[in-house]
Order: C-alpha cells, then sequence, then structure tokens
C-alpha cells in the first residue's frame, strides 16, 4: 500500500486576507491562488495547500461548517518545521505579527512551539 499524503489544510476563518498575511509575515509563505472574491486564499508550502476560506464560501459550496471559523477556536492545528537555527526568529516573527501576545514557552532547538488558545483568531 502506498502511504497517504496530506494533500490541504483548510482553516475556515472570517477574515481571509488577515490569516494570509500572518501566515505569509510569519512563515514567509506566498500566495499561490486568490479567489476574486477574496473568500479563499491558498499559501504554497511545498507538498501540502494551506489555504483559508470564510464559512460563507463552504455554505455556498454546499457544506455545513457549523460555526467554524466564526467562534473561537476554530478547531484546527498547524505544525511549521523550521531549521533549529530559526526557532527564536520564528517565534520572535510570530509574536511580532499576532493581534495579541501568546505567551511563549522559550525556543529551543528540537523544540516544538503550539500556540494553542493563544493563536491569533483569526490566523
Amino acid at each position: 500500500m502506498t502511504p497517504a499524503t496530506l494533500g490541504y489544510v483548510i482553516r475556515h476563518v472570517p477574515d481571509v486576507a488577515r490569516s494570509a498575511r500572518f501566515y505569509q509575515a510569519v512563515f514567509g509563505l506566498t500566495a499561490r491562488l486568490i479567489h476574486e472574491s477574496g473568500s479563499y486564499i491558498e499559501l504554497d508550502t511545498g507538498t501540502t495547500t494551506l489555504a483559508f476560506a470564510t464559512p460563507g464560501l463552504i455554505r455556498e459550496l454546499g457544506v455545513d461548517p457549523g460555526t467554524a471559523g466564526e467562534t473561537p477556536p476554530f478547531g484546527t492545528e498547524l505544525a511549521f518545521v523550521v531549521p533549529d537555527a530559526e526557532v527564536e526568529a520564528t517565534v520572535a516573527r510570530a509574536v511580532s505579527s499576532a493581534p495579541r501576545s501568546p505567551s511563549l514557552p522559550p525556543a529551543s532547538p528540537g523544540a516544538s512551539w503550539s500556540p494553542s488558545s493563544t493563536t491569533p483568531t483569526a490566523c
């Protein structure tokens, strides 16, 4: 059997552009696709697509997102892999780009940082 690979992650968020700007500023990602309505943006992360869509667009496609993207928490966990030498700088960019400052543990090589509920609500 060929192992499955992760094709995409779509976060349902109220402000697609704001979310995309955050991930572009912190992780240096670039937009691969921006829907003309502004309600969907894909960021290029390599082999897996990171996308943001408004709950309204999801409903238009015939899917009931429930309250996803309308009230926190939005129920998505993302893991970004960066070289050990870049962990501190990446965390610093996340803190400075966030609408509110999350409480972070000290960054160390091989460690992971999970902002959990302190992730900016639109990101």
